[in-house]
C-alpha cells in the first residue's frame, strides 16, 4: 500500500508540473537511486577558498567548511562574507568556505585531511567514509575525548533530521557525519519529448515496467529514424530492486518487499540482472539504443537538448519535471515504472554525509556550527541561492517560493548555486520557482512510503588492506564489461557469465563472505533478523 501512496504522489506531483513553465534550475541528484559511486558534471573543477571574517571579529573562532561546488560563482566572495555576517551574530564565529570541484574534489579532500590544513567541517560520500574512518580522519560524533558532541551540541540536529537518519551513518561504532537532507528513494522514470508524444498519440500512463515500451520504442523509430530511441548507458541497473551495500559487489536482493533478507548474494548471477540485460539487449539489437553508448561522454540531457533523443530513463522526484525541462530546454512527459522499486539502503541516505575533521582546533564549535547549519533557513539559503534581493527575491504571496530578481536570469546571475541535495539541509530552506511549493514535505512523504532495506544503518568496513585490494580488483573486472552489458551492446547470456568467472577470480566470493560476516555481526548487535 506505501508503494501505491508514493507512486499517487510523485504521479500527482509530476502531472501538475507537465505543462507548467520553467522558472530556474534546481541541480540535479544524479547518484539518487542509480547504481554508481561516480560523482560527474559539465561544471568546472576549481578549488575556491575564500574568508569570510569581517574586520571586526577580533579573535572569534573560524570556522572553515569545505563543500561540493558546481561552477564558479561570480559573487562567490560577497556571499561567504554574508555567510560569515551571520554566523557572527547567530554563534559568535566567522566562516570560512572552501568550494571543491567535482573532478578533484576527492584528491585535494584527502590532501587537507592528511596535511593538517586548517578544516573543521567537510562533507564525506559513503563510498569515501570506510577510509576516512579507518585512518581517524574524522570525528567520532558520539565520543570525542568522552565528550557525546551529538547529544551535547545537536539537539537541533536530532529533531531536524531524526534519529533513524542522525544515527544511521556509524561504521564499526564511529558516527561520521549527518546526511544531507535530500530525497532518498530511487523512484524509476522514463523521460519523453512532449511533442512527439503527442505527434504519435502515445498512451503512456499504463505503463510500469521495461516490457511496456517495446511497442512505442518500434512506433518511434519507425516515425523518427534520425533519432536514438533511447539513450543512456546503464539502463540495466538504473533502477533496482536490492541494497547495493554500498558497492553492488554483494548485494541484498529487496525484489520482494515483503520477503526481505539479509543474505548476501551475487547480483549479476540473479534472474533479475540477467532478464534486465536480455530486454536492453534487444533493444539496441532492434536499433532503439544509441550505438555508440558504451562509450559516449554525451549525457542524456544534453542529448535531449540536441534533439537527438526521444527519452531517456531517471531517477524522478517531486519537483523533477521542472528541473529536466530547464536542463534540456524542451517540454517533457515522464511516467513512473517499477513502482515497487523504490528502496532506501545505507548509502542512498548518507550518500553525503556533514562531519569534523580530525585536525579541527574545536570540535565543539564545529558541532555547534553543523547543528546551526542543519536548522537555519538563512544559511541553506545564502549556500544554496546566495543574498535575498540581489541574487533571489521572494514570489509574490508566499514566503516560501523564491525566484530571480526582475532583470536577472541563468545567464547573468552571481550567484546560483542550487544544489541543496549536498547541502545540509536544504529542508528548512526556500523552493526555487517550478517546484511544488510543499516539495520538502513530497520527498519526506516519498522516503517515509519507501521500503527500507534491513540492512539500513549498516555501511560495509572495507579499511582492511586484503578487503580494499579485493575491491579495487573486482571493480576493475566490473569497470571491463557493465556499460557494454547495461546499454545492451553485447549478448547477456555469452557475457555475463564470463564477468562472472573473472569476479569470482579476483575474489568475488570471499569479499561477499566478509560482507556477510560484518552484516551478521552488525545484526545480532543491533537486534535485527
Amino acid at each position: 500500500m506505501k508503494k501505491r501512496v508514493l507512486a499517487a504522489i510523485l504521479a500527482a506531483s509530476l502531472s501538475a508540473l507537465a505543462f507548467a513553465s520553467c522558472g530556474g534550475g534546481t541541480s540535479t541528484d544524479s547518484s539518487t537511486g542509480t547504481d554508481s559511486s561516480t560523482v560527474s558534471t559539465n561544471s568546472g573543477d576549481s578549488t575556491t577558498s575564500t574568508d569570510g571574517g569581517s574586520s571586526d571579529s577580533g579573535d572569534a573562532y573560524k570556522i572553515t567548511m569545505a563543500y561540493l561546488g558546481g561552477s564558479e560563482q561570480p559573487d562567490y566572495a560577497e556571499v561567504t562574507q554574508a555567510i560569515s555576517d551571520l554566523t557572527m551574530k547567530e554563534l559568535g564565529m566567522t566562516f570560512e568556505s572552501i568550494q571543491l570541484g567535482y573532478g578533484d574534489y576527492t584528491e585535494k579532500l584527502r590532501l587537507m585531511l592528511t596535511g593538517g590544513d586548517k578544516l573543521d567541517v567537510l562533507f564525506t560520500f559513503a563510498t569515501q567514509a570506510s577510509a576516512y574512518v579507518s585512518q581517524n580522519l574524522v570525528i567520532n560524533l558520539l565520543d570525542w575525548n568522552g565528550t557525546n558532541l551529538l547529544e551535547e551540541y545537536g539537539q537541533g540536529i536530532i529533531e531536524a533530521v531524526g534519529e533513524e537518519q542522525t544515527y544511521g551513518g556509524q561504521i564499526n561504532g564511529v558516527l561520521y557525519g549527518i546526511p544531507s537532507q535530500k530525497e532518498a528513494m530511487g523512484t524509476a522514470g522514463i523521460v519523453m519529448r512532449k511533442d512527439i508524444v503527442e505527434e504519435l498519440g502515445i498512451d503512456y500512463e499504463s505503463w510500469t515496467t521495461y516490457e511496456d515500451l517495446y511497442d512505442t520504442f518500434a512506433l518511434v523509430h519507425e516515425a523518427h529514424p534520425e533519432l536514438n530511441v533511447v539513450v543512456g548507458d546503464n539502463m540495466v541497473t538504473k533502477f533496482y530492486p536490492y541494497d547495493n551495500l554500498n558497492d553492488s559487489l554483494g548485494v541484498l536482493m529487496m525484489d520482494d518487499p515483503d520477503n526481505l533478507t539479509l543474505d548476501v548474494v551475487n547480483l549479476f548471477e540473479t534472474d533479475y540482472y540477467m532478464e534486465q540485460a536480455k530486454i536492453v539487449n534487444e533493444w539496441y539489437n532492434n536499433g532503439w539504443v544509441m550505438l555508440d553508448a558504451a562509450t559516449s561522454t554525451e549525457t542524456t540531457a544534453s542529448l535531449m537538448k540536441a534533439g537527438s533523443a526521444f527519452c531517456y530513463f531517471s531517477p524522478i522526484k517531486p519537483g523533477f519535471l521542472a528541473q529536466e525541462e530547464t536542463t534540456t530546454a524542451r517540454e517533457l512527459v515522464t511516467q513512473v515504472l517499477y513502482p515497487d522499486w523504490d528502496i532506501i539502503n545505507s548509502s542512498a541516505i548518507n550518500f553525503v554525509n556533514w562531519g569534523i575533521a580530525h585536525q579541527c582546533e574545536d570540535p565543539v564549535k564545529a558541532m555547534q556550527f553543523l547543528n546551526f547549519a542543519f536548522t537555519s533557513k538563512e544559511f541553506n539559503d545564502l549556500m544554496n541561492f546566495g543574498i535575498e534581493g540581489k541574487h533571489y527575491v521572494k514570489m509574490e504571496g508566499s514566503d516560501t517560493m523564491i525566484t530571480y530578481p526582475e532583470g536577472v536570469d541563468a545567464t547573468n546571475c552571481g550567484y546560483h548555486l542550487a544544489m541543496g541535495w549536498a547541502n545540509p539541509n536544504q529542508f528548512v530552506g526556500s523552493v526555487w520557482e517550478g517546484n511544488p511549493e510543499d516539495v520538502w514535505e513530497q520527498y519526506k512523504e516519498c522516503n517515509a512510503a519507501s521500503v527500507w532495506s534491513k540492512a539500513y544503518g549498516f555501511i560495509p568496513d572495507i579499511s582492511d588492506t586484503e578487503v580494499a585490494n579485493m575491491q579495487t580488483a573486482l571493480t576493475n573486472v566490473y569497470n571491463t564489461y557493465y556499460k557494454s552489458i547495461e546499454c545492451g551492446a553485447v549478448d547477456p547470456e555469452t557475457i555475463i557469465p564470463q564477468m562472472n568467472s573473472e569476479l569470482y577470480a579476483a575474489g568475488l566470493q570471499e569479499y561477499m563472505d566478509e560482507k556477510q560476516r560484518q552484516l551478521d555481526e552488525w545484526a545480532a548487535a543491533n537486534g535485527v533478523s
